[in-house]
């Protein structure tokens, strides 16, 4: 049995933050592991189609990843550009823009239904739960072909798309084979210092001073990321946290990706910020963040030794 996995990038990732935000994926065994649930050992992996919007300004650290996603043995990934939206807060009547993806369902339905129709597969993997696909799966079950599911939660399945699949994967249940190992953490926490967050992110335990130092942030660059935050609350209705890591745009902050995901996990150890859902413009719940204090505290600063 030959096995392809159509992967929608987007959904994946939000649905890996909400189910395990520390995890690292090891994406060559995470296909091995979803090719043999679903055919087997003798089943052969026909490929994974990965489907995902980019900007144009898009961070380095994105295009780095999905390059290195195409380098892997089998993978293929398919971009759609992001298009700009402008959107009105209902609560003080300001305009924000913010960008959205287009064409990328619709172009892993019809790739869905082209491979299908051309015998690429014997058994397709969508690594999503939304209802969206279920005409696809209905199209390619007419074609004599298998379609599963595979998601990190049963709760983010939707019931049509089940019942309408040959089966269900539950994602959690490969950890042990495809979790990525990561190196052991050197940095020795002080006596004092705020317990690591049960979100913590990767990397939330390097450097993010803004001069790439290595260490905890400085009180003086916690006091420029909540500066830099209420100046991001005062401008956009909510300040989504992967966008303000990835994409706000200040020269007092850390360079966008590893550095100021740590100085932002900090602000939430410490009680300076904190996360919360909130529904954007497009209907999705994502997590956003919010200042909680006008300073630094000085156990803070006592606890990294300023």
């Amino acid at each position: 049995m030959k096995v392809s996995l159509f992967i929608d990038g987007q959904n994946f990732y939000r649905s890996l933050q909400r189910f395990d935000d520390t995890l690292r994926v090891d994406y060559d065994k995470l296909a091995a592991w979803i090719t043999q649930a679903v055919g087997g050992p003798s089943a052969i992996f026909g490929g994974a189609y990965y489907y995902v919007g980019v900007s144009a300004d898009a961070p380095t650290v994105v295009e780095g990843f999905l390059k290195g996603l195409e380098l892997r043995p089998g993978y293929f990934v398919k971009r759609e550009p992001r298009v700009r939206r402008s959107g009105r807060c209902p609560q003080c009547g300001g305009e924000y823009e913010y960008t959205t993806e287009k064409r990328v369902d619709t172009r892993l339905v019809a790739d869905l239904i082209h491979y299908a129709a051309i015998g690429a597969f014997d058994a397709a993997v969508v690594v999503s739960g939304d209802d969206d696909f279920v005409p696809a799966v209905e199209a390619v079950n007419a074609l004599g072909k298998q379609v599963w599911v595979a998601t990190w939660s049963a709760a983010e399945l939707s019931s049509d798309l089940r019942v309408r699949a040959f089966g269900h994967l539950s994602l959690s249940d490969g950890l042990a084979q495809f979790r990525a190992e990561r190196a052991a953490r050197a940095v020795e926490r002080a006596p004092g210092r705020f317990a690591p967050s049960r979100t913590a992110r990767p990397g939330a335990d390097a450097g993010a001073s803004g001069a790439g130092a290595a260490g905890p942030p400085s009180r003086t660059a916690l006091e420029r990321g909540l500066g830099e935050l209420k100046r991001a609350e005062a401008r956009l209705p909510h300040v989504g946290r992967g966008y303000f890591v990835m994409r706000w745009k200040s020269s007092a902050l850390p360079p966008a990706g590893a550095e100021r995901e740590a100085l932002v996990q900090r602000l939430v150890d410490a009680g300076l910020a904190e996360e919360f859902p909130v529904t954007d413009a497009e209907g999705r719940t994502i997590t956003a963040l919010r200042a909680r204090e006008a300073g630094v505290p000085d156990g803070e600063a006592a606890a990294q030794g300023q």
